[in-house]
């Protein structure tokens, strides 16, 4: 094809061999769908068509809402930089131990012994 531009020729490169093998495929594959799609519904019940075209009628629209949602939530990801886990200091302290508040002697003669002994005596009395 020649093509005049500002008053030079020059040719119009033609597409490639897979350009126009692609295209072809295409437009074989569309022929095929729509005749088979013809064949297919004169075979159909009327119940059986209503149902599919019913099904279609649904499921498009969630198929194409879906498909944003997911396109979204892809572009969104893609924009956020990725963010490092810092692991925060963990800082222990370790409690002090409490002391063992004194208890009032009240002239209680077993209370005056274990304070002073520090402990109790156990005398264990028939089997073991």
């Amino acid at each position: 094809m020649r093509i005049r531009d500002n008053g030079y020729d020059y040719y119009e490169e033609r597409p490639r061999l897979g350009q126009r093998l692609g295209r072809f495929v295409a437009l074989v594959g569309v022929v095929f769908a729509v005749v088979t799609a013809v064949v297919v519904v004169q075979r159909l019940s009327d119940d059986t068509l209503a149902l599919i075209i019913g099904l279609l009628l649904a499921g498009v629209p969630l198929l194409a809402i879906i498909g944003l949602l997911i396109f979204v939530l892809a572009k969104r990801g893609q924009r956020q930089p990725p963010q490092q886990m810092a692991i925060p200091p963990i800082i222990m302290q370790i409690p002090q131990q409490p002391q063992q508040p004194t208890l009032p002697d009240y002239g209680l003669p077993w209370e005056g012994i274990s304070q002073r002994t520090g402990g109790r005596q156990w005398e264990v009395i028939g089997e073991e």
